[in-house]
């Protein structure tokens, strides 16, 4: 019987020595792996940040190279520089307009209101008669 408990807790022994082997190699694995799936994502973060940067520097250097261009003829870039920004300032003058229009007090009545509180008083007039 005795024989048998020393084979069981050797059985045991090397189980649990196996496991943790098992246990460190597969910690291993998750650490690589995540690694380079943080590596990944950091780059991924990276490329599609430049993004934006890139497009916006183009397209200043588009609108550089516009003015440059209409300043050929003119001989001067303070009316190309004009020219090129006179759309840019139209769309400006409209968006405060329409901004403006929003923001004015008559919009902050609560008009909604006004008007149930008109329509209560018709009915309970139309009530009493």
């Amino acid at each position: 019987m005795r024989h048998r408990a020393d084979n069981t807790l050797a059985l045991l022994v090397a189980a649990l020595r196996e496991s943790a082997a098992h246990i460190e190699a597969l910690l291993t694995l998750a650490r690589t792996e995540i690694d380079g799936n943080v590596r990944a994502i950091v780059s991924l973060i990276a490329i599609v940040g430049t993004i934006p940067v890139l497009l916006i520097v183009t397209f200043f250097l588009g609108l550089d190279a516009v003015v440059k261009l209409l300043a050929v003829p003119f001989g001067s870039e303070a009316p190309a520089a004009l020219i090129v920004a006179a759309p840019f300032l139209a769309v400006a003058l409209v968006l405060g307009w329409l901004g403006l229009r929003r923001m004015a007090l008559s919009n902050l009545e609560p008009w909604r209101t006004w008007r149930q509180v008109k329509q209560d008083a018709r009915a309970v007039a139309r009530s009493r008669a």
